[in-house]
């Protein structure tokens, strides 16, 4: 073996130890879609709080390979953007928030949904057919955070 191709069958080795490194590293979800089975914040119950903000954990339950989440107080999502999903995702509510209590009590909804990215995105559906779509949505869940205040 010469010299020249004795350092190609190196160079070769270690570009294939590479992209077998990154290949082991990643995780591909063959999924054809994701489920929001279910969410419940949890701490959702604040009892005379004095804070300005609460950070509230996001537990839920899916099916799938989720990428990314987004949580709001708004059904629409509005003020939400997507966030890298996390086994344990949380969130940051302000007090501002809230209505003003009635009888004590206040509270607000949160909306979580989740999404997959789609390992056949940009692929025709069928032949001729339009292309599929970047991402899988799951379904929106809502559920309440209250304050309450006594004394």
């Amino acid at each position: 073996m010469t010299r020249g191709s004795l350092l190609r069958a190196v160079a070769i080795s270690a570009v294939a130890l590479a992209v077998g490194g990154s290949a082991r590293a990643q995780t591909l979800c063959t999924t054809s879609g994701v489920t929001l089975k279910s969410f419940s914040p949890v701490d959702s119950l604040f009892l005379n709080p004095t804070v300005s903000t609460f950070t509230i954990k996001l537990l839920n339950s899916v099916s799938g390979c989720p990428t990314e989440y987004r949580v709001s107080r708004f059904a629409d999502f509005r003020d939400a953007s997507w966030i890298q999903y996390s086994g344990t995702p949380s969130t940051v509510i302000q007090r501002t928030w809230f209505p003003s209590p009635t009888n004590g009590n206040t509270q607000i909804t949160l909306y979580f949904q989740i999404r997959a990215k789609n390992p056949k995105c940009g692929f025709p559906t069928t032949i001729g057919g339009a292309p599929q779509a970047m991402y899988f949505f799951s379904d929106v869940i809502g559920r309440n955070i209250r304050l309450a205040f006594f004394g």
